[in-house]
């Protein structure tokens, strides 16, 4: 597996999204890679430095990553009973 880091916008404006724009992914992520190239696209034109921008990025980034609950979350072997250390209180000095 190869990692790639990214530590500017720009990059992400003239690699990263370009690259994935030509090797479209074919998960349910590229769902979340369009909304995430259109915000890119958004801060390169410097829409985030306006109230109205940033709260556009804002609705858009908190649609991204959703997924739905795991019913394998909810089976009781799952499912996390707490510890007597956690249920008292720690006090520190």
């Amino acid at each position: 597996m190869l990692r790639f880091s990214v530590k500017r916008r720009d990059e992400l404006a003239r690699t990263i999204v370009p690259f994935f724009k030509e090797h479209p992914l074919r998960t349910a992520k590229r769902f979340d890679f369009e909304r995430f190239a259109f915000v890119v696209q958004m801060m390169e034109d410097k829409a985030h430095l306006t109230r109205s921008g940033l709260a556009l990025i804002a609705s858009i980034t908190e649609e991204m990553n959703r997924k739905q609950r795991s019913r394998y979350l909810e089976s009781s072997e799952a499912i996390r009973q707490p510890s007597q250390l956690d249920s008292e209180m720690k006090i520190w000095s």
